[in-house]
């Protein structure tokens, strides 16, 4: 690993929502942070050794912060702990990826039902917001910036979601969806298929049509998933 970059503060909100970062050291924090962002976007590939001594010194700092710092994305499952191992970046099996969409499907068909049903008017209309942001980045070509766009607007979902126990089952999933989604972002292609089919979500929303929200989530889903299935073993295999 090369020295500690600065804290990446375009996603440390989004971790720290996801994490609850709030009540760590400022140190811990900034680890956790530069860390997950590393393995959310693919700089640090699965299976990567994270010793506590080459973390210590790379962060400059004690093995006791290393170690909470790594259990906390342990927590996350980012990275795997195991006895008689060393930490390292935790690869994910195309069989738990599968397990993780479909939870994901279920989850967000319940908000865009919750949604269309009970939603104000004035709450859907902040997802316009992060679709714009999308919208510029299939344009620019920015795959990262898009998936940072996406980013915002499930967490807005979840926040104007009327059902508010499925956000919470969502969290808890762990940021390990974060990376498989950025990966599959990452594929040519995916941003603009991606960006219609958040546009048509966002029209049925404001069609208050709730079976054609679900489908449109299901597709989203699907796609996702079928592209990870066709990269994923190429590019980031146990």
């Amino acid at each position: 690993m090369t020295e500690a970059a600065e804290e990446p503060t375009f996603i440390t909100q989004a971790l720290s929502r996801a994490m609850g970062l709030e009540g760590q050291g400022a140190l811990v924090r900034r680890m956790v942070t530069v860390l997950a962002t590393e393995i959310i976007e693919g700089t640090l590939p699965a299976n990567y050794p994270l010793t506590s001594v080459e973390v210590g010194q790379r962060f400059k700092t004690s093995r006791t912060p290393v170690r909470q710092a790594l259990g906390l994305l342990q927590r996350e499952g980012l990275v795997a702990i195991e006895p008689r191992r060393r930490p390292r970046v935790a690869s994910l099996t195309l069989p738990e990826i599968r397990d993780i969409y479909q939870i994901r499907a279920s989850l967000y068909a319940v908000i865009s039902r919750s949604i269309v049903q009970a939603a104000p008017d004035e709450a859907i209309a902040r997802l316009h917001a992060p679709l714009r942001r999308m919208k510029l980045a299939v344009h620019t070509g920015d795959a990262l910036d898009y998936f940072y766009g996406t980013v915002d607007f499930r967490w807005i979902e979840a926040e104007i979601c009327p059902n508010r126990s499925v956000g919470p089952l969502i969290e808890s999933l762990g940021l390990r969806t974060y990376r498989l989604r950025r990966f599959g972002l990452a594929v040519p292609g995916r941003t603009e298929i991606s960006f219609r089919d958040y546009s048509r979500l966002v029209e049925a929303y404001e069609d208050r049509d709730a079976d054609l929200a679900v489908a449109v989530g299901g597709s989203i889903m699907t796609k996702a998933l079928q592209v990870i299935e066709k990269n994923w073993p190429a590019v980031d295999a146990p």
